[in-house]
């Protein structure tokens, strides 16, 4: 008997490539995942953006982290960019919460990797919205409010249950 695995062949809306406003609509907490240095503790940034699909849907992209402030790691890089400051040793030390930053306004760039089998678009780098006169606004841009955040899906996992099933 064969037991035979297919690609989905359905393809999803590719984001197009440049520099778009966005607004962060979820922080996921991923647990531990494995990787070619051992298991790292993850978690997820998700974004829409202003930009719609074909079918007037806003784009959905995330950014995946490893769950690390130290001063190399590209969350927190990303974050002061974000914030348009470096953090103090005061606020690395109590912590930032990323629930925070859900509807917070930025501007994301989008760039397209391709493989032998399809293109992805990933977000290279994170910024902070600012108006035309250049001021920093947080909360320029709203969410459709289409997008539901994983911790309120019915079939919502856990950190330790999403990683044990080694997805």
């Amino acid at each position: 008997m064969s037991l035979i695995i297919k690609e989905d062949p359905s393809e999803y809306p590719l984001c197009p490539d440049g520099l778009h406003g966005a607004v962060i609509v979820d922080a996921v907490d991923l647990g531990k995942q494995e990787s070619p240095w051992g298991a790292k503790h993850k978690l997820s940034l998700v974004f829409e953006t202003q930009l719609q699909d074909e079918e007037g849907n806003p784009y959905i992209l995330a950014k995946r982290y490893t769950w690390s402030l130290h001063e190399k790691s590209s969350l927190r890089k990303d974050l002061e960019r974000l914030l348009g400051k470096k953090f103090t040793s005061d606020e690395l030390l109590a912590g930032v919460d990323l629930e925070e930053l859900i509807d917070r306004s930025c501007q994301i760039l989008v760039v397209h990797n391709e493989t032998e089998d399809r293109t992805y678009a990933n977000i290279e780098s994170i910024l902070p919205y600012k108006s035309a006169s250049g001021q920093v606004v947080k909360n320029a841009i709203k969410s459709s409010g289409n997008y539901q955040r994983v911790i309120e899906r019915p079939d919502y996992k856990t950190p330790e249950e999403f990683a044990s099933n080694g997805v």
